[in-house]
């Protein structure tokens, strides 16, 4: 549920227009985040301002701050006794006016439905170490935008949290895996996967066959990549392991 304190897909403008006379109603919606096409039911919770004895509030809508549209918002009881709710289907940016008759103003909110950035709430959590609270912010992201670059980016965050905050080199090499199975090969985030999942092979888990494996699929895969070299490098490091890992099938025969 979306708070007027919080920034994340929703960008708010707030305008206490008559600070003097009136205390604040607090406003929130949900969906949390929405995408254009979703119908977000917007709350205005009364309980602390001079409205709460209000026989009825009106919420105002607008697309370009000029024409308005008015509707009478309802009572919430389900949600508490001084909540009033409107459902509203988001198409476009969409500016709405909450008050207690047809000319009231006191908070003016901007609801941005295009270009949003489902990732500023996750790095926010992330700076402040709740790491629990970003991961579960990811995954949403992933159920909400499936086999869509946005998605893969989201699960090699969370295999980022796996292996540099938590030291989970086989979480976050199932992870990487992952992606690099059910993702496009064009997307970044692919491409970052499969050179960090051949690290963690070779320099945490000791999985040299398979370390050696995803290096050459990386070769085969990006053959003009500025990671060559590294690739090479770590091949090379690699060698002398693959050849006794040879002469032992070998002499097995």
């Amino acid at each position: 549920m979306k708070r007027t304190s919080k920034q994340a897909f929703i960008f708010l403008l707030f305008s206490f227009v008559f600070s003097q006379d009136y205390s604040p109603v607090n406003i929130y919606w949900e969906p949390e985040f929405p995408n254009k096409g979703d119908k977000v039911t917007i709350y205005a919770d009364v309980s602390d301002s001079d409205f709460r004895y209000a026989y009825q509030i009106n919420i105002h809508f607008s697309t370009d701050l000029q024409n308005y549209s008015t509707y009478a918002m309802n009572r919430d009881y389900g949600s508490g006794m001084f909540i009033w709710t409107y459902q509203y289907d988001v198409k476009e940016d969409t500016y709405f006016e909450i008050g207690n008759n047809d000319n009231a103003n006191l908070n003016t909110i901007t609801i941005k439905s295009s270009d949003v950035n489902p990732f500023i709430p996750v790095k926010d959590f992330l700076l402040s170490k709740d790491y629990g609270r970003a991961i579960t912010l990811l995954e949403n992201i992933s159920s909400d935008y499936p086999n869509q670059e946005m998605a893969s980016d989201a699960e090699f965050m969370i295999a980022e949290i796996y292996l540099n905050d938590f030291k989970e080199y086989k979480i976050a090499s199932d992870y990487y895996a992952s992606i690099i199975d059910n993702y496009s090969k064009s997307f970044s985030s692919v491409k970052k996967s499969m050179f960090t999942l051949g690290y963690i092979y070779a320099n945490y888990l000791e999985y040299y066959s398979d370390a050696i494996a995803i290096y050459r699929q990386f070769k085969a895969t990006y053959p003009n990549d500025a990671l060559l070299p590294s690739v090479d490098y770590e091949l090379n490091l690699l060698s002398d392991i693959e050849k006794s890992i040879n002469s032992l099938l070998n002499s097995s025969k």
